[in-house]
């Protein structure tokens, strides 16, 4: 049995997933209280602050975090119903096809599949639970009082994140495999692609000069 690892934004789906869910969510409820910020971030990227602050703190994903707090107040159930909503009228018409029939050849190998992405988790859930993968992590936005807090529950599942919470649950759950594979199409998700026995690095249109620096496969889409 294989051990195989798929990131999601930019792997399996052609853009960032994040940042879009949370536009999706304030679009279909008009939901402008917190609008003010993105004005804040602009004048942040302005001033270079943020540039600043991800050049000291690069795992911090200050616009990100901004981003997400604009849909402080949102209830559980809707943001769960624009979930849905959003994996069916976003995500899956824009699945990159070449990764996606990977996955269909490592389900019907019968390889213990896990997603791992920074992206959200009520959608990267939905996928999870179609295709009847083993497992998920994300990156869980944090509820108080059955409404959106604004804030992540725990740690953006980005970088040696992603490799803490894979040994962990290998860890736990005593799981034996013969080679781990990952996929990935960024550079962040190095400590993932290098735990892994065999990487590929997911590239759209070029080759990236990463990726054969660290002496990782590529597979290159339109």
């Amino acid at each position: 049995m294989n051990f195989v690892i798929f990131d999601f934004c930019e792997t399996l789906v052609r853009f960032q997933t994040a940042d879009r869910f949370v536009d999706f969510v304030i679009q279909k409820e008009n939901h402008r209280k917190y609008q003010w910020i993105d004005f804040v971030s602009l004048m942040l990227f302005r001033l270079k602050i943020i540039t600043i602050i991800n050049k000291v703190f690069p795992k911090l994903n200050p616009s990100k975090r901004l981003k997400l707090f604009q849909i402080r107040g949102i209830k559980t159930a809707t943001l769960e119903a624009l979930a849905e909503a959003y994996y069916l009228q976003e995500i899956m018409p824009n699945l990159i096809l070449p990764i996606y029939e990977l996955l269909q050849q490592h389900i019907i190998q019968n390889d213990y599949i896990i997603i791992i992405s920074g992206g959200y988790s009520p959608y990267i859930k939905l996928f999870t639970e179609q295709y009847h993968l083993k497992k998920y992590f994300a990156t869980e936005i944090g509820i108080t009082s059955e409404k959106v807090s604004g804030f992540f529950l725990g740690k953006d599942c980005l970088y040696e994140q992603k490799v803490v919470l894979l040994n962990k649950y290998v860890r736990e759950n005593n799981i034996v495999f013969n080679k781990s594979i990952a996929y990935s199409d960024s550079i962040s998700d190095l400590p993932l692609l290098q735990w892994a026995d065999e990487a590929f690095v997911i590239s759209k249109e070029h080759s990236q000069t990463w990726a054969s620096t660290y002496g990782f496969k590529e597979i290159i889409h339109d």
